[in-house]
């Protein structure tokens, strides 16, 4: 073969070489888009179903609570769904322990399945809860419980805490800042209190007094002007209850007791408020007579008899005499001050009054009162300001002067 020959088979060698890895490589280069193509579109697909089923969360607001054994324990349960699809999911309950029992509750009775809506949110959330009992036997100890919600692609779960221990814990309370007063017969006393709870679940509480007969009772939430005869409560939330309590007119001094009550389906909370009264105090201001009207002549003293009642039940202390009167009038009290007037006594005192000696002939309106820390009694004395009638008998002797000396004078020179 001459050299001219084999450069030429050479060449014809390296060409078919280099069609075919050129071939491989398309075809390399194509299996390798396409595949990658694919995972694109299952990545595109996916993520459109994550899109639409969203997340779904199943929660409660306490999932660690303790109860004692014998109980039931109410945990309400919400599921959220941020995604737009909407399915039916059943309701299980799993590794609950050996003797515990418990089902789900929706707002007419027991369920075992919900409908969870698209974008649902907690406040959208059908009423849902679950009720767990603790067997008596049941020891002290933690223990676990999981809550599952699944189906038509839907899955959520949370896990409940319980704390089973004899003693106390977790009960509700009524409570008032200041639980003892002292006051007379005629306070209105007035509690601040509060109820406070402790379960894991709202509470309606039914509120009610036992008080002594003729006493008056009311509730008032903290904020408010309407009274009430119950209240809902929220979960571990507290609420703030103004009591008014108003004694009778005819109570006694003494110590008393009014027994407030709050009751609902898990809690009867009671709660003792002592009142001390003092006794009924009242002072009333008259004449002996109950005539409250004197006359009196301009700028000279008339002495009119005052009497100071106790109509109260207690001992009145260092009552105080004052009036008031029209200008330049004086009035003053034999006594200004009486040091004691024991519950039911009367005691007589004398004014003096002196109307102004330019008063006016007319009547004017005296204002007397008595009082102390604890009562006062006033009343309106009338003075009827009069003239002298030696004046009016002057003038009537003048006219009779003048009608004989008229007479005489027609008699005389009336026949000329």
């Amino acid at each position: 073969m001459t050299t001219k020959a084999w450069r030429k088979n050479w060449k014809r060698l390296f060409a078919s070489m280099g069609l075919a890895a050129c071939l491989g490589i398309i075809s390399v280069s194509g299996a390798a888009a396409e595949e990658e193509a694919a995972e694109t579109e299952t990545e595109e697909v996916l993520a459109e179903a994550k899109n639409e089923a969203g997340d779904v969360v199943l929660s409660t607001d306490y999932p660690g609570v303790s109860a004692k054994p014998g109980a039931t324990v109410t945990f309400p349960l919400y599921i959220v769904n941020t995604g737009s699809t909407q399915a039916d999911v059943t309701l299980s309950a799993e590794d609950l322990p050996e003797g515990w029992s418990g089902y789900f509750r929706g707002s007419d009775g027991e369920v075992s399945m919900m409908h969870v809506g698209a974008e649902q949110t907690k406040e959208e959330c059908p009423k849902l809860s679950y009720a767990l009992t603790v067997p008596d036997e049941a020891e002290d100890g933690e223990y676990d419980l999981t809550i599952r919600a699944e189906g038509s692609g839907m899955e959520a779960e949370t896990m409940l805490h319980i704390n089973i221990t004899r003693e106390e814990a977790g009960q509700s309370d009524f409570t008032a800042e200041y639980p003892e007063q002292e006051g007379d017969a005629s306070t209105n006393f007035s509690f601040d209190t509060t109820i406070i709870n402790n379960r894991v679940t709202p509470q309606s509480y039914s509120l009610s007094a036992q008080a002594p007969e003729g006493w008056t009772v009311s509730f008032t939430p903290s904020g408010e002007s309407s009274k009430v005869a119950s209240l809902p409560v929220d979960a571990g939330k507290t609420q703030g209850i103004t009591v008014a309590v108003k004694p009778s007119e005819t109570v006694e001094k003494g110590e008393y007791t009014v027994t407030l009550s709050a009751i609902s389906a898990e809690d009867t909370l009671n709660l003792d408020l002592k009142i001390t009264v003092t006794g009924t105090y009242g002072v009333t201001l008259s004449t002996p007579t109950g005539n409250l009207s004197a006359s009196a002549f301009a700028g000279e003293e008339t002495k009119v008899t005052m009497a100071i009642t106790n109509s109260g039940n207690v001992d009145l202390e260092n009552l105080q005499l004052a009036a008031q009167g029209a200008a330049d009038w004086n009035i003053s009290y034999d006594e200004t001050t009486i040091p004691m007037l024991e519950a039911g006594a009367t005691k007589e005192v004398t004014a003096t009054i002196q109307p102004a000696k330019n008063a006016v002939i007319g009547d004017y309106v005296t204002v007397m009162t008595v009082s102390n820390a604890q009562a006062k009694g006033e009343a309106d004395l009338r003075i009827s300001v009069k003239s002298h009638t030696t004046w009016g008998i002057a003038a009537i002797a003048v006219i009779a002067a003048v009608v004989v000396c008229l007479g005489l004078i027609i008699h005389k020179y009336g026949r000329r």
